[in-house]
């Protein structure tokens, strides 16, 4: 079995440490291959938060990472930053890439920025790059399973959801479907759910996997994909997506939903 644990929007400078180490606990005893971290690492985007979330990041031990940044990672404070220096302090943590492509086992993860640093809260994506991701996913192994990560929902639930997707993300959902994506990673909205927009795609957001800032009832969660042998599956390997959640009376991450997503 091959694993990849999804977490989007820790908030570092608003996290918790006890929920911070259950997800620690959980990535070790689920042998975690793969980390996607979907953005909003920071609260504010200081130095500090940035340092904490990269030790909380290596910490989770995973042979493979992938990090994309938020809207709260870019300075909001420090304004003078947005001209020309706004990945500055994500970039010393997390490197210079900012749309990065990972693939361990059976995944193949292409990230995609849809932050702006004209923009306080929601993202954008350009033509260029949404026919960029396409081309990537158009060359992905034989096999594998396909899978976009941004920070803001491509996908929406409800008619009140759609405000929090990027600016063309209809696009960008038809178009990246037609080149092989079978799953989108997200986060920002704060609230986990699992969709089929569109026969052979899901979309999976994540709650606030570590942070205090909770929105909707829901409590802190993250994400788990998971690949494993099985004989009732085309190619022999059931894709499996579940939802884990922070139980504060036992302080670890159970599972709570468990589905076959493809």
């Amino acid at each position: 079995m091959t694993v990849l644990m999804h977490l989007s929007d820790l908030h570092f400078g608003a996290h918790d440490p006890l929920v911070c180490a259950a997800v620690q606990r959980l990535a070790q005893r689920l042998g975690v291959a793969m980390v996607v971290v979907s953005g909003d690492l920071t609260q504010r985007a200081t130095a500090q938060q940035f340092e904490q979330a990269a030790r909380f990041v290596q910490g989770l031990h995973a042979r493979s990472t992938l990090v994309l940044a938020g809207n709260h990672d870019l300075p909001l404070f420090a304004w003078w930053m947005r001209w020309g220096r706004s990945y500055e302090r994500f970039s010393e943590q997390f490197g210079m890439d900012q749309e990065p492509v990972r693939q361990m086992g059976a995944f193949y993860v292409v990230g995609v920025n849809t932050t702006r640093p004209w923009r306080h809260e929601r993202g954008s994506l350009s033509s260029a790059q949404i026919e960029h991701v396409a081309l990537l996913l158009a060359r992905a192994p034989p096999g594998a399973w396909r899978v976009v990560a941004s920070h803001h929902p491509l996908v929406a639930r409800d008619a009140g959801d759609r405000d929090h997707r990027p600016h063309r993300a209809d696009e960008a959902v038809e178009r990246w479907r037609i080149a092989g994506a079978q799953m989108l990673l997200s986060g920002h909205v704060h609230q986990p759910r699992l969709l089929q927009p569109l026969p052979g795609l899901w979309a999976s957001s994540a709650g606030t996997a570590v942070s205090h800032r909770l929105r909707h009832g829901s409590p802190n969660s993250l994400v788990v994909l998971s690949t494993e042998a099985s004989g009732a599956a085309p190619d022999g390997r059931a894709r499996m997506a579940a939802r884990w959640d922070y139980d504060s009376a036992v302080g670890e991450f159970v599972c709570v939903d468990r589905v076959a997503a493809g």
